[in-house]
């Protein structure tokens, strides 16, 4: 009798979990609430290890995405996947890396990396003066934690590689330019600076949970610098005591 309860155990354990390692994502994705402006399309596989064929956020491709459950997670605790997304994305978007969900932190993110052209994003803003972007924007999240408004806990970089703009104006070779991205109980702040021969300049910014907003930069114009951008630059007043011209701006999203 034991031994007929021990086998029935063994056989109702295993059962299920073939169930639930079988079970089908586009199955999971119907139960789940409505997401306003997430589209997931063509998914394919289980919870555990998939693809999605498309995915739009805010009527924006971000092309298909692929997950892989990573089962040594949960001997710390987490529930983690490792993620690629981007690949057919409208937007040329790249990226990889890890989420998940913590039992003591919550939904996270770590070793992130995503990359974008420079063009994409300038496309999406606009500008008084029509400006063309060149280079790539390479975003590292080291690690971030969700909490509502933004986040809990976070740190990165984001990197503009190759930058170069381009105007009516004239053309600025930027150089690298290399920002550092911080998050605590959701107040973003970032900070970063860039140099070339042709300009020079730095910048902070702080996001508030309130979309209360602060920034200050200067750039300082360098040996370089276009000579017919150099005529343009009257309009902005008089440079400081180290040639920079500065600016301040507070307001709210």
């Amino acid at each position: 009798m034991k031994r007929a309860v021990l086998y029935t155990g063994i056989f109702v354990v295993f059962f299920s979990l073939s169930l639930v390692m079988g079970l089908p994502v586009s199955w999971a994705l119907q139960q789940l609430p409505t997401v306003r402006g997430l589209d997931i399309q063509g998914a394919h596989g289980s919870i555990w290890q998939g693809d999605a064929t498309n995915v739009r956020w805010q009527r924006q491709n971000l092309g298909e995405l692929n997950w892989d459950f990573q089962w040594s997670s949960l001997f710390t605790g987490k529930a983690e996947f490792a993620v690629r997304f981007g690949r057919g994305s409208a937007m040329d978007v790249r990226g990889r890396g890890l989420v998940g969900y913590s039992l003591s932190d919550g939904p996270y993110a770590k070793n992130l990396v995503a990359s974008i052209p420079a063009a994409k994003v300038f496309e999406q803003v606009q500008l008084p003066v029509p400006i063309d972007a060149e280079g790539q924007l390479e975003l590292n999240i080291r690690h971030a934690t969700y909490v509502a408004p933004w986040c809990g806990t976070g740190e990165g970089t984001l990197v503009w590689n190759a930058s170069r703009l381009q105007s009516p104006m004239g053309e600025l070779d930027l150089g690298p330019v290399i920002a550092d991205l911080n998050c605590k109980d959701s107040v973003l702040t970032t900070s970063g600076e860039q140099k070339s021969k042709q300009v020079s300049a730095a910048f902070s910014a702080e996001l508030m949970p309130n979309q209360r907003y602060s920034a200050k930069a200067w750039f300082k114009p360098e040996a370089e610098f276009p000579a017919n951008m150099r005529d343009q630059l009257n309009w902005l007043g008089n440079p400081n005591v180290k040639g920079q011209y500065e600016f301040d701006y507070k307001g709210r999203f």
